[in-house]
């Protein structure tokens, strides 16, 4: 016990020094640090996104923890410089941008302010200098949630001089956008937001009945796919032990796609009510099926979710347990 308590406190002192040398130390001095690498030498040391085969057919590019952790982290070292008045102003290279380890860093001092209208131009140049090959797909597009994500900082959903409520209602979704986190973290927050609807009041349970039918669908998510919606009837019937059950069906509206998306997650794994044959092998398909099919309209969701309710009342615990995952 002894030992474990002095490794944890070895650790904690050592993070804290790291930070404390990243606000201390000069510039200069930081640029020697040895073991630094460029972006390209990270991504060519670690693999940023993985494909994923799905059973039955298909497949699902999807992030790793270094890919997210690439974007999260220079996130956070722009917002915190923007927490202590500074900015770039979006006056940064890819050269700029540095790994030590895992952590990252600009190595360009911030020269300017730090307003809101500067966090912006650092955000937007940011995500055009991450968005290189390794987060694109071989027709050349983003792959899912990068593409939602390289949105949100490009053309981002407010103001330069929006309100403060506002302001950090941008930069709580941000730093927890879908693209940033796993894919079971993206699907059990859905599932935990569908069961928090379940439990509200009628005015609450209004509010988030008005978003989701708000949440536009792309060309993509207009429809459940077939394939999935026949997978989900082979192990949802409207109550079990029912001899006059009847199969699920969903409409092709954001409501449905909602419902669904809770529903294959809890059900996707069950056993066929018919023939008893397990239709997924591997559980953790489902988080890749359901979370990678329909990245466009969970990335709204969520968003609406954030900047309309602020993940209160109902859905805080939902999102506190969301905010605290990889």
């Amino acid at each position: 016990m002894d030992n474990r308590i002095l490794y944890c406190s070895m650790d904690w002192v050592r993070d804290v020094c790291w930070v404390l040398m990243m606000y201390i130390w000069p510039q200069w001095m930081l640029n020697l640090i040895p073991g630094e690498r460029s972006v390209r030498q990270y991504l060519n040391k670690y693999g940023v996104v993985d494909m994923r085969p799905i059973e039955g057919g298909g497949s699902a590019v999807i992030c790793t923890k270094h890919g997210r952790n690439l974007w999260s982290g220079f996130i956070k070292v722009i917002t915190d410089a923007h927490n202590r008045h500074q900015s770039w102003g979006g006056q940064f290279t890819m050269e700029d941008l540095r790994m030590s380890g895992h952590r990252c860093r600009i190595k360009r001092e911030p020269m300017c302010d730090g307003s809101f209208a500067n966090l912006l131009l650092d955000l937007s140049m940011l995500a055009r200098l991450l968005l290189v090959d390794e987060f694109r797909d071989s027709q050349g597009y983003p792959i899912s949630y990068i593409q939602e994500l390289y949105n949100l900082m490009v053309s981002p959903i407010v103001g330069s001089c929006p309100s403060k409520a506002k302001k950090e209602k941008f930069l709580k979704f941000l730093h927890n956008h879908p693209a940033v986190k796993s894919p079971r973290a993206v699907t059990i927050l859905i599932s935990a937001v569908f069961q928090a609807y379940k439990s509200m009041g009628q005015i609450e349970k209004q509010k988030v009945d008005d978003l989701v039918a708000k949440t536009k669908l792309t060309t993509k998510d207009r429809r459940v796919d077939a394939a999935l919606n026949s997978l989900l009837n082979k192990v949802l019937l409207f109550k079990y032990n029912d001899p006059n059950n009847t199969l699920t069906s969903y409409a092709p509206n954001s409501c449905d796609l909602f419902r669904f998306l809770r529903n294959f997650q809890q059900h996707g794994g069950d056993a066929n009510q018919g023939d008893k044959k397990q239709n997924i092998s591997n559980l953790e398909e489902l988080e890749y099926i359901a979370s990678y099919r329909f990245p466009t309209f969970i990335s709204m969701l969520i968003e609406d979710l954030v900047m309309v309710l602020d993940m209160q009342g109902m859905l805080q615990y939902a999102w506190e347990n969301y905010t605290c995952s990889a």
